[in-house]
């Protein structure tokens, strides 16, 4: 996925249909099925957020271009002045312009009043694959005392771990778990929400403890 920084209120995200595939999606799923589109934008965010990009607390546009390569996101948050009134569509009506002529269609017809005002839950989930048990347990060992949840699935024949980085703020400490992580084991492109519905589920919530309950 490409990220562009537009200004300090808007991104562009670009993530081809290859990417969208890698996901465990796709094209039909995510333009025919809201859900699933809505499943694969959060995933987006949830690596701006661990990238840091900028904070996507608070209101948020969407607005979604179609290419032959892939998709366009533009994302606006909200820039409150000394008023406290929101320019909310500033950004978005600055970019748009720009964009218009590659536009086929959206991905959502509407943006949930919800989602408009931040309340959706973005879970920040990272996953990591690997194919023998034995390379989960020592990774197990190395994390089990930062108390960050986790757990196991398996998903053709490939182990994954997803790591739930949403409660962990401190800078440092998500770069030492995901250094650790990527010392060991492979990044993975499969969000939650895929694992959760096809995967099986083998360790829930706990996973880097109960390894080293029974394994270690």
């Amino acid at each position: 996925m490409d990220i562009e920084r537009v200004n300090e209120n808007t991104l562009k995200l670009f993530i081809s249909y290859r990417d969208i595939e890698d996901r465990g999606y796709s094209k039909e799923e995510i333009w025919y099925n809201r859900a699933k589109g809505e499943e694969l934008f959060w995933d987006m965010i949830g690596e701006i957020n661990t990238e840091e990009y900028f904070d996507l607390e608070g209101p948020i546009w969407i607005h979604v271009n179609a290419s032959e390569q892939g998709l366009e996101v533009i994302v606006t948050r909200a820039n409150f002045n000394s008023d406290g009134e929101s320019s909310l569509l500033s950004g978005f009506d600055e970019n748009r312009d720009g964009a218009e002529h590659k536009l086929k269609d959206s991905m959502f017809d509407s943006v949930d009043e919800d989602t408009m005002n931040g309340n959706h839950s973005v879970q920040n989930i990272v996953t990591y694959k690997f194919k023998d048990f034995d390379e989960v347990i020592p990774v197990a060992k190395r994390l089990v005392s930062f108390d960050i949840p986790s757990s196991l699935y398996k998903y053709d024949n490939i182990y994954y771990v997803a790591v739930d980085f949403t409660d962990v703020e401190e800078k440092s400490k998500r770069q030492n778990i995901k250094a650790i992580l990527n010392e060991f084991l492979t990044s993975s492109k499969m969000t939650i929400y895929r694992l959760q519905e096809y995967g099986e589920e083998i360790m829930q919530d706990r996973c880097f403890e109960t390894v080293i309950q029974y394994f270690d």
